[in-house]
């Protein structure tokens, strides 16, 4: 095996430990007294987790608006508590009128529903402010994949500010027994980061559980990406930067392990792990690919792929059966975007006969955009496209079959899909808080979608809240709880909201109801 590095030159980088003291007006970090690097195999370096406390601030005049919105729509002092409450109505059910048209057939609703667990992430600062390069103020959002540890029955996920100086990276942890919520100590300064130093400001892809053989049980595994697009510049690599690094978090110390960034000046927007055989897999904003033995801490595969062929840089499925790994072809001369293969035993990349569905509305191949983790009892992995296709991949026979659109609204954008233990049903939110903003359980044995809830507008009415969009769904290994975390705000209604859709991100759990989910 081989590295392929193409566009960028090693640098040599030197791993230190920061240690400072802080108190409440420094704006500074807690740390423990300072202590040799402990090595987790030749790249990792360990890092105890870092408690933060942020300096009182002043919002930038964009903040201080939504700050006034916010704590005016915030009808039952939701957002500053992290207390979770519980709901079950039976107007989650009703059908937006717009939609009712569609209803009947393919598309139906819940006989009985969901009573759903809802808490606020407890950000910190809430409502940010500007500093030094950032031109505007950013949003706290979510946009990873999330997990749940069965054996401590938690829940987890991310959530960031798209920072660039002072970033700030969360990963967020529920508990489902006590139903709590908490934020994690901040990733940059756990590992070392300072305020005036150009940091990560997103995750951007799945949350993977794996064990490798330097540590003593499971950890979370995901790599970090820059939010400046479309990358840094120089004087943000003169602070010490160097691209986008590959973590693991240990959920039981809290410890962090950072191991590096496998390849210079380049960020990750989405990532995946093969935990049968210990291999990241990532994909960078520019196309070039990631494949990392996570075991012997060293690459595979760095860099672009060869020939007309582009990795997509918003999906990486994996088939752990095969150990293959497979997305859609992104070059602009392929616009049916053939599925693309790689073969991590021989190292290359095959474009297959098979490509992306048309869709249904607008006979268009639209890229891969979210697929299930695992392939099912069929033998298939069920993906959908940036449009809103569903389709269905056989791996053995290298076939893909259209399913037919996932939602009749204008908005049919989904980020992630959750398939049932026993395989039967799929579960996907799509991202249109106009129409109700649905949870959405397909059944692949009937071909119907039924809407388990319409979160809008009740959240609206009761809680002064509009969830507008998920990127983390994740079952619990039952397959009776769908957690969420949600991208939100509190705000006033309005059909295009911007941004302003983003910035109080919230974690639901649907607690479906058994007749809903037998399979």
């Amino acid at each position: 095996m081989y590295t392929h590095i193409t566009k960028h030159i090693a640098l040599i980088i030197s791993i230190i430990i920061i240690s400072a003291g802080c108190n409440q007006n420094s704006g500074k970090y807690q740390s423990s007294q300072k202590t040799d690097a402990v090595k987790i195999g030749n790249r990792g370096i360990l890092h105890k987790p870092v408690e933060t406390i942020e300096e009182t601030s002043v919002p930038c005049e964009k903040e201080k608006t939504r700050k006034e919105i916010a704590e005016r729509m915030d009808k039952l002092d939701m957002l500053y508590s992290a207390r979770t409450v519980i709901d079950k109505d039976p107007s989650m059910l009703e059908i937006p009128e717009q939609l009712k048209q569609h209803f009947g057939k393919e598309f139906t609703v819940a006989e009985t529903p969901p009573e759903i667990e809802f808490v606020i992430v407890p950000v910190e600062p809430r409502f940010l402010t500007v500093y030094n390069n950032q031109e505007v103020s950013g949003w706290w959002g979510n946009y990873c994949q999330s997990n749940y540890y069965a054996p401590a029955g938690k829940f987890y996920s991310a959530v960031a500010d798209h920072g660039t100086y002072d970033a700030h990276i969360y990963l967020v942890e529920y508990d489902s027994a006590a139903r709590t919520i908490r934020c994690i100590p901040e990733v940059n300064k756990s590992l070392g980061k300072k305020r005036e130093q150009f940091g990560d400001g997103i995750l951007h892809g799945w949350f993977d559980i794996y064990q490798s053989r330097h540590l003593s049980r499971p950890h979370l595994w995901f790599c970090t990406y820059w939010s400046k697009f479309p990358e840094p510049e120089a004087a943000d690599y003169a602070t010490g930067y160097d691209g986008g690094h590959i973590i693991s978090y240990d959920m039981k110390t809290g410890d962090y392990v950072d191991y590096g960034a496998p390849l210079p000046r380049t960020s990750w927007p989405y990532h995946r792990v093969d935990t049968k055989r210990g291999i990241m897999y990532a994909v960078s904003l520019f196309g070039e690919f990631l494949a990392w033995d996570i075991n012997e801490q060293k690459t595979i595969w760095a860099g672009y792929l060869p020939g007309n062929m582009k990795w997509y840089t918003r999906a990486i499925l994996l088939d752990e059966t095969t150990g293959f790994v497979y997305t859609t072809d992104a070059d602009e001369s392929d616009t049916k975007r053939h599925i693309i293969k790689y073969d991590p035993f021989k190292n290359r990349f095959f474009k297959l006969e098979c490509y992306m569905p048309q869709n249904t509305l607008t006979g268009q191949h639209d890229p891969m955009r979210a697929q299930t983790r695992h392939r099912g009892p069929d033998g298939l992995i069920w993906g959908v496209t940036n449009s809103g296709e569903l389709f269905a991949f056989d791996p053995d026979n290298e076939k893909v079959t259209g399913r037919g659109i996932n939602w009749p609204g204008d908005q049919r954008y989904t980020c992630c899909l959750e398939r049932s233990p026993g395989g039967r049903y799929i579960y996907y939110q799509v991202q249109s808080y106009t129409a109700g903003a649905p949870v959405i359980q397909y059944d692949t044995k009937t071909g119907i979608r039924k809407v388990l809830a319409f979160t809008l507008p009740y959240y609206y009415d009761r809680y002064g809240y509009i969830p507008t969009g998920s990127y983390s769904l994740k079952l619990d290994d039952k397959g009776e709880k769908l957690f969420m975390l949600w991208n939100g705000a509190f705000t006033e209604y309005k059909d295009d909201l911007g941004v302003g859709r983003w910035g109080h991100c919230s974690v639901m759990v649907m607690n479906i109801p058994e007749k809903e989910r037998g399979e």
